[in-house]
């Protein structure tokens, strides 16, 4: 729970009331919903109070009382989740969720879920939660009469949809969402901008090139004899080849269903590990080979989707057959189609039937999904040629350009990396933003993209997402001079 005493310290330095007055309310409050509340009973704006949160919380607010949202968006939350867990959608621009939750509480519990119910990636707003409770139930009663939009009480009646986004340390000053391009840029920083972009590219487009070769040699070739002597031996080629039993790497955190499932697999002649969280299931991916792999969705450490989505932007792992399970979350939790957004193989919703997940697990087995050469190679294609409209300064030709190719080839942590540089040379930066955490998710050491995450986190008043980038960029730079420069950025943020 967020403590009180650091927002009364912030509120005094602001000179929002009297330091007596803000200390007899802190003393009397039960729990920071509590104090925020009674601030304002005693007048303090609600604009004023979000500004303190989004700097306490290191990200931005939302001012519901100058808010208008078009209620088509509350579709992506049913209305029981909402006023169970506080949360109240209020866009889906770019491509993600931007949601209001509780200042007054931790969301993180909350916002993983809906990234993974959603599949959207998810933006949050802080906002307090009187106004936040008022604004749910005022806003679907809106939906349940048919009306198109909820505004907040300090709109007239004939305001435009938008959001009213404080930024951490803005005392009170609300804006909209960025739309449209981004202001003209002189001719010599359009081309310092150009140059980087390039650059930028080149880079990831080496890192890949890098990946592909080091999975290559980690294969262990089997080395095929011909004849029984060894004066008479030739070796035909290098081909991967299975010897017994196809081997199972099984992963859940739940102690039960690992049992069961071992002994389910081994009775029906299967190989099988165990993995109790995603991160000891990565690391044993990374030194052992499977032929099949049933992987939890929601895990600790690494969830289970972020996890078959890395599998399947590798190599090496990509032809490797993934079921991904879910338990049954009473029939919304699970809404995006896992074969297109994260590229497993199977679903199987929990509780399972044995006969049938044995029956899933032949079926894989029987033939392992791989890309097709036309498919790879339609990709390749098209982010050439992406990339080259992009360095060419033709930003929407290059954007179209580069969103076919991503979808050739879902898994490909450079198309998604330079489909993010054209829609943030067009100015669409929250599109950007879903597209660099795409490339990060599928590469998480992509030091260019942690780059650009980190600024436009910091950008949207993020801060807290823009310090955590930059944690990662740390580990990720490639030469002393990038680390340095990471670094210097950090200590500022921090």
């Amino acid at each position: 729970m967020t403590s009180v005493e650091p927002i009364a310290r912030l509120l005094a330095q602001r000179g929002t009331l009297p330091e007596a007055a803000l200390q007899d309310a802190a003393a009397r409050a039960k729990s920071p919903a509590d104090f925020l509340g009674s601030l304002l009973e005693q007048g303090v704006p609600e604009p004023d109070l979000v500004g303190v949160m989004a700097e306490h919380l290191g990200m931005p607010g939302v001012d519901l009382s100058r808010t208008n949202i078009d209620l088509a968006v509350l579709a992506r939350i049913p209305r029981l989740v909402a006023e169970s867990d506080l949360v109240l959608p209020l866009s889906d621009e770019g491509g993600r969720l931007h949601v209001a939750v509780n200042a007054a509480v931790e969301n993180e519990e909350v916002l993983e879920e809906l990234r993974f119910a959603t599949g959207m990636e998810i933006s949050a707003y802080a906002a307090l939660p009187g106004p936040l409770r008022e604004a749910i139930t005022f806003a679907y009663d809106a939906k349940d009469q048919g009306e198109s939009s909820w505004r907040g009480g300090a709109l007239a009646a004939d305001s435009e949809v938008g959001v009213a986004v404080i930024l951490p340390g803005v005392r009170g000053e609300t804006g909209p969402f960025d739309r449209g391009p981004p202001p003209a840029a002189s001719a010599g920083q359009a081309r310092k901008d150009e140059l980087e972009t390039i650059e930028e590219i080149e880079t990831v487009e080496g890192m890949e090139n890098l990946q592909d070769l080091d999975s290559l040699e980690d294969l262990e070739p089997l080395e095929l004899e011909v004849g029984g002597d060894e004066s008479e031996e030739e070796v035909l080629g290098s081909v991967g080849v299975r010897v017994g039993p196809a081997r199972i790497l099984a992963v859940d955190d739940d102690p039960e269903i690992l049992r069961l499932l071992d002994r389910t697999l081994r009775s029906a002649g299967y190989a099988v590990e165990l993995a109790r969280d995603g991160r000891e299931a990565e690391k044993k991916i990374e030194k052992e080979r499977y032929d099949l792999i049933l992987l939890d969705a929601m895990l600790p450490q690494v969830h289970g989707f972020e996890l078959c989505a890395r599998l399947k932007a590798n190599a090496r792992t990509r032809s490797v057959p993934v079921i991904l399970c879910s338990a049954v979350y009473r029939g919304w939790r699970y809404a995006s189609d896992v074969r297109e957004t994260f590229g497993a193989d199977d679903y199987l919703e929990k509780p399972f039937h044995l006969p049938d997940l044995l029956h899933r697990v032949a079926e894989r087995l029987s033939g392992k999904s791989e890309a097709s050469p036309q498919a790879s190679e339609k990709a390749e294609r098209l982010y050439q040629k992406g990339t080259g409209l992009l360095e060419a300064g033709q930003a929407a030709e290059a954007r179209k350009t580069l969103e076919e190719a991503a979808r050739e080839d879902p898994f490909s942590a450079r198309a998604h990396f330079a489909l993010a540089k054209a829609m943030q040379a067009q100015g669409d930066l929250f599109s950007a933003l879903t597209e660099y955490e795409r490339a990060v998710e599928l590469r998480p050491n992509l030091f260019p993209a942690l780059r650009a995450l980190a600024g436009l986190y910091e950008e949207k008043g993020f801060r807290r997402k823009a310090t955590e980038a930059l944690e990662r960029a740390l580990h990720a730079a490639p030469d002393a001079e990038s680390r340095e420069a990471v670094r210097a950025r950090l200590l500022q943020l921090l």
